[in-house]
């Protein structure tokens, strides 16, 4: 299949030092006078007429109000950029940030409302990087997993809670999980069982008791609980790459950069199926991503289907499609379509969006090594193509926006996590489509951002990170 080279939309990008809401607090609360803070745009895309340059970096003044002691003003010192507080909330401020020079719109600065550190996985000097990120469906722990094989569970804390980080002393860690990095990790629909891939060739099945929260502590120095695996599922020849759950988890998927899919049954720890990627032999599988079948009326908490479509991000830059048939053994899996290889390299990520009453269609969005994005209707393949640099796109989720609107949560090699908003989505082609920035996801310093994960926690959207850095962020849309 002949590689496709398309047309690709360059958006803006807003950066500013993740310690700004501690200047902020610092300055309001007076423990200092004032503090210069730095933020940064970027916009090297084409516009009419063209703008004089294609980056600012601005110096900004945070500092009380002369008059109004209860009011922190923004004087911008050097450089074309607004900022203003866009909104307030009972755990802080979301900011706002534009750059009429660059023609940059207002952007939103989301700082995240907790942060999760191991001390002993998360030290600056010498950082875990974690490979694979999981939240529980009922929200009450989530897991991690490391570039050296190791797995660990952690309580999550509300959000009410006045402390913001959480330095973890107990958690439940499944010994070395995996011989070498693990690559995915995902909860049962029960929240008490954990399945781990990794590149060791395995995927592994562990129990996940939850631990109180209120073993989250801020001081280190407890042990850990070791968990034994319960189960190990063996037949890939190459590195496990991603896995999704058949319904409620009685059967499992995987792919592998040997460039096969396998069904197995949980309870015998046996292949099932066995499929081989259409690009050939020896043309690994990225991610996997099962969009079952499910009917609009559906509540949240209903029986997952057996059946639906699993979509394949393909190293080649292609992806596949393939109709699940679960509801009887062996489950089947029917290669349906193939999408043109992509010269913007190897597909790091794929995912589906869910239908609802405003918007009917399915969309899907995958992310390239080069950086590039692409939104397909899943039924008639139109598709849009953006970047906002090179850097690789390293993991994709949609989540909902005000006004009806889709939104896709986007992490990135070089730790500028960002959410972009689909304005307007493919129908029958890509000149119908529209995408601009909605919010940067600002917190990290530079290090890769590699998993994400959208929630919704009683109407509230969550948008949950994990970086190299070794910490976990918690956003509130």
């Amino acid at each position: 299949m002949s590689s496709s080279k398309f047309s690709v939309r360059t958006l803006p990008i807003v950066t500013v030092q993740p310690t700004f809401p501690i200047v902020v607090n610092e300055v309001y609360s007076g423990v200092i006078p004032f503090e210069n803070i730095w933020i940064s745009c970027y916009n090297n895309s084409s516009s009419d007429p063209p703008a004089p340059s294609s980056s600012i970096h601005s110096k900004v003044r945070v500092v009380l109000d002369d008059e109004d002691r209860e009011k922190v003003v923004y004087q911008v010192r050097e450089g074309d950029v607004n900022i203003s507080e866009a909104e307030r909330r009972d755990f802080g401020y979301i900011y706002s940030v534009s750059s009429p020079s660059l023609r940059i719109p207002p952007t939103r600065l989301l700082f995240p409302v907790q942060e999760y550190a191991d001390p002993e996985k998360s030290n600056p000097q010498k950082p875990h990087r974690i490979t694979a990120f999981s939240l529980a469906p009922d929200k009450s722990q989530y897991t991690i997993g490391y570039l050296d094989g190791s797995v660990l569970l952690y309580p999550s804390v509300p959000i009410q809670n006045s402390q913001s980080k959480y330095p973890t002393g107990l958690s439940p860690a499944l010994t070395r999980a995996h011989r070498s990095t693990v690559t995915s990790l995902r909860f049962f629909p029960s929240s008490r069982v954990l399945l781990s891939s990794g590149a060791d060739f395995t995927l592994q099945v562990y129990p996940a008791d939850p631990i109180a929260a209120a073993s989250v502590s801020s001081a280190p120095g407890l042990s850990s609980k070791r968990v034994s695996s319960v189960r190990t599922l063996t037949a890939h020849t190459r590195s496990v790459t991603s896995s999704a759950m058949i319904g409620r988890g009685r059967a499992i998927i995987s792919s592998s950069m040997d460039g096969t899919i396998r069904v197995w049954d949980v309870s015998t720890g046996e292949e099932e199926t066995l499929v081989h990627s259409a690009a050939g032999v020896g043309i690994g599988i990225n991610r996997i991503f099962l969009d079952s079948d499910r009917d609009l009326s559906s509540s949240e908490d209903a029986e997952p289907s057996s059946n639906g479509r699993l979509y394949a991000a393909l190293h080649d830059g292609s992806f596949e499609v393939f109709t699940l048939d679960g509801s009887q053994k062996p489950r089947k899996l029917v290669h349906e379509f193939r999408s043109e290889k992509s010269i913007y390299g190897a597909l790091n990520a794929i995912t589906v969006s869910m239908p609802t009453a405003e918007a009917r269609e399915k969309f899907i969005a995958v992310g390239s090594a080069q950086g590039v994005i692409s939104i397909y209707n899943a039924s008639s393949y139109a598709s849009v193509h953006f970047r906002r640099n090179e850097a690789s796109i390293e993991d994709l989720d949609f989540v909902p926006l005000p006004q009806s609107k889709l939104g896709l949560v986007i992490t990135t090699g070089d730790g500028l996590p960002w959410i972009a908003s689909l304005d307007e989505l493919p129908i029958t082609g890509s000149v119908d489509a529209k995408v601009s920035v909605y919010a940067e996801l600002v917190g990290g310093d530079v290090d890769a951002v590699r998993n994400v994960s959208v929630h919704t926690v009683s109407s509230t959207i969550e948008v949950w990170t994990a970086s190299d850095d070794g910490i976990v962020r918690r956003y509130v849309l």
